[in-house]
């Protein structure tokens, strides 16, 4: 004979709460202390409990299953988003499911209305950063848009994003901590909003040291521009000492091109980037000093957000604090395998391999 189920009365009492507060925590709604919730929870983990979700959907009159459209999936920073979103979801027992718009406005109207068809409970639009705008959706869905990683004030959704200035700022002062006084930024195009938000961050900490930027390059946001740069560097700034590369791609170009110059990284050159691009395969010997946006956390809180919305309450949306992850372009110590992930990544440009005859800086 099977075992009889797990009612949710079963639950509440083991947990020492009412059927109506038990039904509160499994549901997601309502506000409840977080000691009760995680005990409740704990209770229906260990009791096995599983309550019956389309009935709690029909109950609620919710899917609770949450739309995630993406501008671009195969994007190189959509996925810890995603990661985020989703671990953040499956704490509170939601479903999701995921759309990719592709930059296609017909693609993501379509989208939309597959999504207004499994009556999704709100919508979470993942970006591509504070440089490219987020499609409106549209005014046929009529619950709570959160935009993820995208600008920072679209005119009809919370938006969640890293906080950029504070990138540059955590840059500059590592620098100077290292006693770094010669300190240039290689960046990107002026014009670009993460471009200006993260040089602002810059030289307001190097404003608050008494110092000014050494040099300050406008490319793009290529490993081949950071290759290019390395020439600038030598010839317009021959006494640098330090660099904050405005993304990771520039700084592992600009590093490879000055270690192949004969500029010792860094003895003669600290350089710290801006993506912290090796976290995502979880390196844990890293070359590059770099500064980690936090996109899981992004997701994450851009799905608290949404949450918060479906129960008429509020949540934190603040721009997410970055952290420095440091490597051997800031802490020395580089050994044979840094020298050859260096070596390797030059290898599909015309620039110099490491280690070739170069003459040593002067």
């Amino acid at each position: 004979m099977p075992p009889k189920p797990v009612r949710l009365s079963d639950v509440a009492r083991a947990a020492g709460v009412s059927v109506p507060t038990a039904s509160q925590v499994m549901n997601g709604t309502g506000r409840v202390a977080e000691e009760t919730r995680r005990r409740v929870l704990r209770i229906a983990r260990e009791l096995d409990y599983r309550p019956n979700a389309l009935a709690r959907s029909v109950a609620l009159g919710r899917s609770r299953t949450i739309g995630v459209l993406a501008e671009n999936a195969a994007g190189a920073f959509c996925m810890p988003v995603l990661i985020g979103i989703n671990r953040a979801l499956s704490s509170r027992d939601l479903a999701s499911i995921l759309y990719d718009a592709r930059h296609d406005p017909t693609l993501r109207h379509e989208h939309v209305r597959h999504m207004l068809d499994r009556q999704v409970d709100g919508i979470i639009v993942i970006g591509e950063g504070s440089d490219v705008v987020i499609a409106e959706l549209g005014e046929e869905f009529h619950g709570p848009v959160v935009h993820a990683f995208g600008p920072a004030d679209p005119p009809h959704a919370v938006s969640v994003r890293p906080d950029e200035a504070a990138g540059g700022e955590l840059a500059a002062r590592r620098l100077i901590e290292l006693g770094r006084r010669r300190i240039a930024h290689v960046t990107a195009d002026p014009a670009l909003a993460s471009v200006a938000a993260r040089r602002e961050g810059f030289e307001r900490a190097l404003a608050d040291a008494g110092q000014r930027p050494a040099l300050v390059l406008h490319g793009d946001f290529t490993r081949a521009w950071g290759q290019r740069a390395a020439d600038e560097l030598l010839a317009q700034g021959p006494d640098i000492d330090a660099v904050f590369a405005a993304n990771d791609a520039i700084a592992i170009g600009l590093s490879a091109a000055l270690t192949a110059r004969g500029v010792r990284i860094p003895e003669d050159v600290a350089v710290i980037g801006y993506d912290n691009v090796a976290g995502y395969g979880d390196d844990i010997d890293p070359y590059l000093s770099s500064i980690d946006p936090r996109l899981e956390r992004v997701g994450e809180r851009a799905a608290l957000v949404l949450m918060a919305a479906l129960s008429d309450d509020s949540a934190d949306s603040s721009p997410v604090s970055p952290v420095l992850v440091e490597g051997a372009s800031t802490l020395g110590g580089g050994d044979a395998t840094r020298h050859r992930l260096v070596d390797a990544l030059l290898r599909s440009s015309t620039a110099p391999a490491v280690g070739a005859p170069s003459p040593p800086r002067r």
